[in-house]
């Protein structure tokens, strides 16, 4: 059997076709030989200063973003203390700012795609913050609806920070480091009920939204200081800007750069490189203007449901679905116990029509809400020894074990609330960093962006359970149908095809190789699995290329200069190593 570089002679020896022009360059060419991929480029770095304050600017804008979701589980009582409100008015006051972050994580994940990272991050924090502070002026319960509304809308598009700061991270430390950066939303969800302790009785809900919006206005004004990600620079043809950015990455971090330069634009990746899997351009003359942004979705959406991501896309979306749905369940159900509102429409609430939440019940709310951490500490243990897969799939499972035994009114609810609490958040992580790992930078932020938007479904739902349902008194009923809906996740989450652990990044050259098959000539990832090894190739793809220089050299041996073997070496080629992955990310 001939070695790599072999294989990679031929690949660069392809005979001139004019279509070769429309080809993506090859990454293992002999041109290429001093070249490097962002991804090297970002291991070479290392983790340093750079991602430290990356971390800390991040980390803010997820803290702001848990304490907007947090204060949810607060805004609903006491609006139905000051207002007079029914159980369904109540519940519309959170439902309708998670079916605004659903029109926000399409609309700030395509905007991040096209755009880049940098600015749908500051978009989002700008919305959110407008309307948070217009929410806190409200003077009546429609206003407040159409202000809530809209704070969703900029709340969606939080997770392009996430996927910012992973596009920074070497492959080796990106799990622990996204497990930290998921810390701060465990840090404002404990502030946000600290200063619901202290703010929301005396001061009222007003001077709660207004506070609890501050976070936002600040990350506005270092939004000057951010970076663009390079690999969204590089996949958009950029490579001079993105090779500024790593320059000063290396800079800040004190480490060289890979030596030679950084290679251009590579993708289609190994889910998009068949022929069969590219979708056509498409063209809506009869929407008139609405025509292009439609179409521009549309497109986005057959990306990530191509041949071999269209499971993938399926299984996260209604783990993410039900996570969510579970999750705001938990923390809508903590405030419903220990808020005095599980019953009647007037518990909890003082003669001044302002909510009354008693210490003991509030240091309740805060004990649950940092069981948390302990869920990251978990999570953070577990995803790279047992894999994403598992680590998702387990946390939710035992999230529904401890979910269950609350429908028979046990005596120590908060022990369940905290376990509940602490398998979610660790599943919820996991999922975080699992998700946009499995997409190609092309389609990363918007695959992240629907799966949230499918979070948000759950999340719309959840107030209707955990607080119209038990209001009505079937809060037995909400609790068992919360565990067997965590129990279906669990089983959708081993479903999902594709481990990441241990893999780059899924984009420019690499597509998605795992780390220990990456050598210093980065051409040997896109080899399948068996080649990398020094083993044969399994029998099916033995009958499907009978021969073995054709599906690699990108030509017959026989016929160098027929565009038609051309063509099926480049099929064959694609063939074989999608077959391969597919092969891989099964075991």
């Amino acid at each position: 059997m001939r070695d790599s570089a072999s294989l990679q002679q031929e690949g660069a020896a392809a005979p001139e076709d004019p279509r070769e022009l429309h080809q993506p360059q090859s990454s293992t060419g002999a041109d290429d030989d001093s070249a490097y991929t962002v991804a090297e480029a970002i291991d070479s770095v290392g983790v340093g200063k750079f991602q430290l304050l990356m971390l800390l600017y991040v980390g803010f804008a997820w803290m702001a973003d848990a304490m907007e979701m947090m204060i949810l589980s607060f805004l609903g009582p006491a609006m139905r203390c000051q207002w007079k409100l029914d159980a369904g008015k109540e519940s519309l006051i959170t439902s309708v700012v998670f079916a605004g972050t659903m029109l926000g994580a399409y609309s700030w994940g395509w905007l991040s795609d096209a755009k880049g990272r940098r600015i749908g991050f500051f978009g989002t924090a700008m919305f959110s913050f407008m309307f948070g502070i217009l929410s806190a002026l409200a003077p009546n319960y429609q206003l407040l609806i159409a202000a809530r509304f809209f704070v969703g809308v900029g709340l969606g598009g939080v997770p392009a920070s996430f996927a910012l700061f992973m596009e920074f991270l070497p492959t080796s430390d990106r799990a622990k480091w996204l497990v930290v950066l998921q810390g701060f939303w465990t840090v404002g969800t404990v502030v946000e009920a600290g200063l619901a302790w202290l703010v929301l009785y005396p001061l009222g809900w007003r001077w709660l939204l207004a506070l609890s919006s501050l976070p936002l206005f600040l990350l506005t004004l270092l939004f000057p200081l951010l970076p663009e990600s390079p690999f969204f620079l590089v996949s958009v043809g950029r490579t001079a800007a993105a090779q500024q950015v790593l320059q000063r990455v290396a800079h800040i971090n004190g480490r060289p750069l890979p030596k030679g330069r950084l290679k251009g634009r590579q993708e289609p990746s190994l889910e998009l490189s068949h022929p069969k899997d590219q979708p056509a351009p498409l063209e809506l003359p009869a929407l008139g203007p609405l025509g292009p942004p439609v179409a521009a979705f549309l497109q986005q959406l057959r990306g990530i449901y191509t041949r071999d991501l269209a499971i993938t896309s399926c299984c996260f979306q209604f783990v993410w679905f039900v996570n969510a749905l579970a999750y705001y369940g938990v923390v809508l159900l903590t405030t419903s116990i220990h808020g005095g509102d599980a019953s009647e429409s007037g518990a909890g609430c003082g003669e001044d029509g302002r909510l009354n939440i008693s210490n003991k019940d509030f240091l309740a709310i805060l004990i649950t809400s940092a069981a948390e951490m302990p869920g990251l500490l978990i999570a953070a243990l577990l995803i790279d020894i047992i894999g994403r897969r598992r680590t998702v799939a387990g946390g939710i499972f035992v999230t529904g074990l401890f979910i269950l035994p609350l429908a028979f009114n046990p005596p120590v609810d908060t022990v369940f609330l905290f376990g509940a609490r602490a398998a979610e958040m660790g599943a919820f992580t996991s999922l975080y960093i699992y998700t946009p790992e499995a997409y190609p930078t092309a389609v990363r932020s918007f695959g992240l962006g629907i799966a949230n938007m499918c979070s948000r479904v759950g999340a719309v739902l959840a107030p209707f359970f955990a607080v119209y349902l038990v209001r009505q008194h079937l809060a037995s009923f909400v609790e068992v149908f919360m565990a067997a809906s965590c129990f279906l996740a669990a089983a959708a989450g081993l479903c999902i095809p594709i481990e990441t652990a241990g893999r780059s990044l899924l984009g420019d050259a690499e597509g998605g190789a795992p780390v220990k098959d990456r050598g210093q000539d980065s051409g040997t990832s896109l080899l399948p699995f068996w080649q990398q090894q020094g083993r044969k190739p399994p029998e099916h793809l033995q009958r499907r290329s009978p021969t073995a220089d054709s599906p690699f050299s990108g030509r017959s041996s026989e016929h160098s200069n027929s565009s038609n073997h051309w063509q099926e070496g480049q099929d064959g080629r694609a063939m074989l190593l999608r077959d391969a992955a597919r092969h891989d990310h099964g075991q």
